[in-house]
C-alpha cells in the first residue's frame, strides 16, 4: 500500500486540449480550490524534453488529470509506475473508439488507429472518465467501471441586451472547421433571408476555409478562427441577436456538450438548435430558444420569426440568460473537482 500526501494536489498532463482544460477545470475551479489549500498546476507536456526520472518525480502522489490526449512516452510512464500516482480522471469530448479506423492502411487511418489505441490505454489507466455530454455518456457505457457526466460552465458574464433594440441584427455562427457541413446545408436559407431582410448580416468565422456553398451570401461577414483565449474575448465584446446551431443528421458532431447555447447566450442572441441532443434536453421551444428538424423550410420559419417578432426575441434572450445561470453554475463545476480532491487513492 502507498500512502499519500495528506495535502491534495492537482496536476494536469497538458497535451494539446488547453480549451477543453480551462472549461471544465482551470476557470470554474482552479483559484477556489487554492484557497482552500489544494495545489493545482499545469504540466505542459510538449514544451518539454520527456526525461521518465524526472516527470515521474514530480507526480509521485499528485491527482492527475487528462484531457482528451497523451503522448505515448507519457502513457508508457504511468502504465509503469501507476502505483505511486493518485486519482486518475481522463476527460473526454470526443470518442476516438467510436471513429472508423479503416483499412486502407492511409497514414490518416493509422492516426485515427493511434488516437484509438491512447483512449484504451488511458481509460484502463483512469479511476474514473469524465465525459462532457449524455450522448458521450452512452457512447462509453460499458467501457469504464466509473463514467461521470460533467456539462460545461458558463465562462465569463453575460450582457445587457441594449444591442437588440438597434434596428441591424447580425445572424452569427461561430462552429469550427469540424461543423462546416452543418452550415453548408443552411446555405439556400441563409441567402434567401439576406435577399429579403436588408436590416441583417451574417457572420462566420472560417476565414480563408469559407465552403463555396457560402460564398455568394449578401452581406456576409467571414472572420478568420481565433484560438481558445481569443475567442473568449472576442465572446465578451461581440453581440449578435441570433445564433445558429445547426446538428444534423449525418453531422460528426453528436457528441458535442451544449457549449454552443452558452456561447451564444453569451453574445446576447437567441439560438436556433437543430432539435436532437443535446439541444432536445435543454432548450424550452419558442421560451428560451428555437428548435427545429433538419428541413431547411424549417430554419427560414425559424428566422422569419425572430426576425419578425422583436420584442418575443428580446423575452427569448433574456430567458436564455436565465437558463444560462442555471445549468452553467460555475459553482457545480467546483464542487464536482472539489469532491474528487479530497479522495485519496490508497494501493
Amino acid at each position: 500500500m502507498t500512502a499519500f500526501p495528506t495535502t491534495p494536489r492537482w496536476i494536469v498532463l497538458s497535451d494539446d486540449a488547453l480549451a477543453l482544460e480551462d472549461i471544465y477545470f482551470f476557470l470554474p475551479a482552479m483559484t477556489t480550490l487554492r484557497k482552500e489549500g489544494t495545489r493545482v498546476e499545469r504540466f505542459e507536456t510538449r514544451r518539454w524534453k520527456f526525461s521518465p526520472k524526472m516527470a515521474n518525480a514530480r507526480l509521485t502522489g499528485a491527482c492527475l488529470l487528462i484531457a482528451r490526449t497523451l503522448k505515448p512516452e507519457w502513457i508508457e510512464m504511468l502504465e509503469a509506475h501507476r502505483e505511486q500516482h493518485g486519482r486518475i480522471c481522463y476527460l473526454l469530448d470526443q470518442d476516438f473508439c467510436g471513429i472508423d479506423s479503416g483499412v486502407d492502411g492511409s497514414t490518416e487511418s493509422e492516426a485515427r488507429s493511434d488516437r484509438q489505441d491512447m483512449q484504451r490505454r488511458l481509460m484502463a489507466l483512469a479511476d474514473e472518465v469524465v465525459v462532457v455530454s449524455e450522448q458521450l455518456a452512452n457512447a462509453l457505457a460499458g467501457q469504464h467501471p466509473m463514467i461521470s457526466l460533467l456539462t460545461p460552465p458558463m465562462i465569463g458574464t453575460l450582457p445587457n441586451l441594449h444591442h437588440l433594440d438597434a434596428d441591424d441584427w447580425c445572424i452569427g455562427f461561430h462552429g469550427t472547421l469540424a461543423h462546416r457541413e452543418d452550415i453548408v446545408a443552411l446555405a439556400p436559407v441563409l441567402r434567401d433571408i439576406q435577399a429579403r431582410h436588408e436590416e441583417t448580416e451574417i457572420e462566420l468565422m472560417m476565414g480563408r476555409h469559407l465552403p463555396l456553398a457560402l460564398t455568394e451570401i449578401p452581406r456576409l461577414k467571414t472572420m478568420e478562427a481565433l484560438g481558445w483565449e481569443a475567442f473568449q474575448d472576442y465572446c465578451a465584446r461581440r453581440r449578435i441577436a441570433i445564433g445558429l446551431a445547426p446538428l444534423m443528421a449525418d453531422s460528426a458532431n453528436h457528441e458535442m456538450s451544449w457549449l454552443r447555447f452558452l456561447d451564444i447566450t453569451r453574445m446576447g442572441g437567441v439560438g436556433i438548435y437543430s432539435r436532437r441532443a443535446p439541444f432536445i434536453d435543454l432548450i424550452e421551444d419558442g421560451v428560451d430558444g428555437l428548435l427545429v428538424g433538419d428541413d431547411p423550410a424549417q430554419w427560414t420559419a425559424a428566422l422569419e420569426q425572430l426576425l419578425g417578432d422583436r420584442d418575443a426575441t428580446r423575452a427569448m434572450a433574456h430567458n436564455a440568460q436565465h437558463k444560462a445561470h442555471e445549468v452553467g453554475d460555475p459553482l457545480r463545476v467546483l464542487d464536482f473537482w472539489r469532491a474528487r480532491s479530497t479522495v485519496v487513492r490508497s494501493r
